[in-house]
């Protein structure tokens, strides 16, 4: 064992030495000092012994690193005459080449091995061919992106955010991963989240629109209005064909925050996806402005009927918003197949509201209840009441939200969110507080954020944000508005409001 494995270290250190000193021996001209052969002997083939194996525990094993080696009657002898010895780089390269395969694939086998009791879902041919390594940082990424989304399921929050990070981290082309990270980030670690964000929406130019909704709400729902600004123009422009939500996304964030330098900005571009918006914004500056006449004069003026949804949306609700119902009402009875159910039932309340046409508006508001409570009518029906609180309707609606019994799905969750705005809203104490109770012992919210609701709204002071808290309650986007437009916060300069009281 011991002559084996000392003929090993003399064939790994032989076959680089021999074939070296043989390759200048040729480059001399095969002139001077034989580099292996006996210069007692002759020289000649089958006659001359070959002094480099000697010292080798079983010299034929030389044979390996020189195939000139030869058994004959008379001994080993070499079957090359002096002049002719010659080195074999080939076989070097064989042997080597064999034994850095081997060693490269037990490397890769062993970490198979530990990967995969890890629990890591990796395939051997992952680590075994490079061309597949960039796979093992996804295999990781993923499995740890499922740990986190366990983790979560569990309640186990703080974990599952460090599952999210970590998935992220080994590979910043997990989108899932990065947005999980970012949207459970965006109250805690709002710079995080939004440095999230921003990588996802350059980096995921597929994923583009869907990155800037999500982000959007985030921005939205915790009333960071310059940053919703500055995404909002530029998707206007990006994304031409879903630029309505885009533009009134603007116009509300201008508006909180009293700057109307991204309208002038809008209004300065040439590109071809700002012309459907010239006469919106020019309008809307005009309500910024001190000239009401202007203002009333450039709303009732004609727009195009191929103005955009949200276009033909505002003039109808700025001209009820001046007092102008009649000729709001009429426009509205225009923009039939033009404008969504929703709009179109959220406009004709808010024009009824501010005429004070109670009688049509209740009668309105019960048509709208005999149907199922679904998502789309309790919206409609809770952000009019937010914006235009009437005790009776909503006492009308908080008894269908009883009959109608919902579980807390997620499909029903922005109903019960909904309703519970609502009766903060009113001052309703007992039935916010049911709502309070009910959520408590279904809901996986945080108890301590369902009391800041609560505190919230049973001690409303304009010291107090509802962004504070607005970032967790399920509620639809257009609850939303409603919420901010209620409850501005104290550090944003007053705006005229897309909707007069």
């Amino acid at each position: 064992m011991i002559g084996w494995l000392a003929d090993f270290f003399r064939l790994a250190w032989g076959l680089f030495y021999w074939n070296a000193r043989k390759s200048l021996f040729r480059l001399q001209g095969a002139r001077g000092r034989h580099p292996c052969q006996n210069s007692s002997d002759s020289g000649r083939a089958l006659e001359t012994q070959c002094d480099a194996c000697i010292q080798w525990a079983k010299p034929i094993r030389f044979a390996r690193v020189c195939p000139l080696l030869v058994s004959t009657p008379r001994g080993l002898r070499c079957s090359a005459h002096a002049a002719d010895v010659r080195p074999f780089w080939g076989r070097t390269a064989r042997y080597y080449g064999t034994l850095l395969i081997a060693i490269y694939l037990a490397g890769a086998l062993g970490i198979f091995v530990f990967l995969r009791s890890v629990g890591y879902p990796v395939n051997l041919l992952h680590l075994a061919w490079p061309g597949l390594w960039y796979r093992v940082p996804q295999v990781r990424s993923a499995y740890f992106f499922e740990q986190g989304n366990a983790a979560f399921t569990a309640g186990r929050l703080r974990e599952g955010l460090l599952y999210f990070d970590t998935a992220y981290t080994f590979d910043p082309s997990n989108y899932l991963a990065g947005l999980a990270l970012a949207r459970n980030y965006q109250t805690t670690h709002t710079v995080i989240s939004d440095a999230v964000y921003t990588r996802l929406y350059h980096e995921h130019p597929r994923q583009r629109a869907a990155t800037a909704q999500d982000w959007f709400r985030a921005l939205l729902a915790r009333g960071d209005f310059t940053k919703v600004a500055e995404l909002a123009a530029r998707e206007v422009i990006a994304d031409p064909t879903h630029a309505s939500p885009w533009m009134r996304a603007l116009l509300f964030a201008t508006r909180q925050t009293g700057d109307i330098t991204p309208l002038t900005a809008l209004l300065d571009q040439q590109s071809p996806a700002i012309t459907p918006w010239r006469q919106l914004i020019a309008t809307e500056l005009l309500a910024r402005s001190p000239d009401a006449t202007a203002y009333r004069q450039s709303l009732r003026t004609p727009w195009p009927l191929d103005a955009p949804a949200f276009a033909r949306f505002y003039q109808i609700d700025a001209l009820s918003g001046v007092g102008d119902h009649f000729n709001a009402l009429d426009q509205l009875g225009r923009q039939v197949g033009r404008l969504d159910e929703d709009t179109t039932l959220g406009l004709r309340l808010a024009a009824y509201a501010r005429s004070q046409s109670q009688a049509r508006l209740t009668f309105e508001f019960k048509d709208l209840l005999t149907r199922p409570l679904t998502p789309s009518v309790t919206k409609v029906l809770a952000a009019h009441l937010i914006r235009h609180p009437d005790p009776a309707l909503f006492s009308l609606l908080y008894e269908k939200f009883e009959r109608a019994n919902l579980p807390l799905t997620t499909e029903n969750a922005g109903t019960h969110f909904s309703i519970l705005c609502v009766a903060g809203v009113h001052q309703d104490r007992t039935r916010l507080r049911a709502l309070i109770l009910h959520l408590k012992d279904r809901a996986s919210v945080s108890f301590l954020r369902l009391n800041l609701v609560e505190e919230f709204f049973n001690n409303e002071s304009s010291a107090k944000r509802i962004s504070t808290f607005l970032p967790i309650l399920p509620v639809p986007l257009e609850v939303t508005y409603a919420l901010l437009e209620r409850y501005p916060g104290p550090a944003r300069p007053a705006a005229p409001p897309f909707r007069q009281p």
